[in-house]
């Protein structure tokens, strides 16, 4: 495994002051070549390289990083097992990814985008512009993502928290029971085998439970 920092001018977007990136690509010529154009980019960046996944999954178990390359055609599995592996790690799961495909693996891109994947890259193709401009979007798309989740967390937090407090007022308890009470007894009437088999005194008993504070809690 091979790390170099490649020190450039700071660029638009507000990227991180270095960024820290992987690359998994089994061929080191492929490497070399991804290598030479991050450092024609407007980036300072942090790139570590990976030749196979067992390379790849200790970097990513020992470190975080702000994205991940990800070469799709590997000797022992494919890109999309490797964006899995990351989406599911505790280290990298929120990370920035791109896929590199050949010219050819455009269904490929298609389907690791709908996977989660935040860009893609033909191999053939790619120039230092291009893989500059990958960068910034899917750094941009990862970040979006986070700030969505957080954002869903909160309003669950808030709908949660507002419901209890609504269980918990002693007006809204006694409207429940009430309800209930109308609706049971209303269920008892409708099946007269049943409803004989209650008598109204073992039905008041269940309907005082509800209202009583120590004994039915509303959680």
């Amino acid at each position: 495994m091979a790390s170099a920092t490649q020190v450039m001018r700071p660029v638009r977007e507000n990227p991180p002051v270095i960024i820290k990136a992987l690359l998994l690509d089994d061929s080191t010529f492929d490497r070399a070549r991804i290598r030479r154009m991050s450092r024609k980019t407007d980036f300072v960046i942090d790139l570590t390289e990976a030749c196979d996944i067992a390379e790849m999954k200790a970097a990513i178990e020992r470190e975080a990083f702000d994205l991940v390359l990800i070469d799709y055609r590997l000797p022992e599995g494919d890109g999309l097992d490797v964006l899995a592996y990351i989406q599911n790690s505790a280290r990298n799961s929120d990370a920035a990814t791109i896929m590199i495909t050949g010219n050819g693996d455009m269904n490929t891109a298609v389907t690791a985008m709908r996977n989660g994947c935040h860009d893609f890259l033909t191999k053939e193709e790619v120039t230092a512009a291009e893989l500059g401009r990958a960068m910034v979007g899917a750094m941009q798309a990862a970040r979006a993502h986070r700030d969505l989740l957080a954002q869903s967390a909160h309003q669950r937090e808030i709908i949660r928290q507002g419901l209890t407090d609504a269980l918990l007022n002693t007006q809204v308890q006694g409207t429940m029971a009430a309800l209930f009470e109308v609706q049971l007894r209303k269920a008892l009437s409708a099946i007269p085998h049943l409803s004989a088999r209650h008598e109204h005194s073992d039905l008041d008993v269940l309907l005082a439970t509800l209202n009583d504070d120590d004994e039915f809690i509303f959680t």
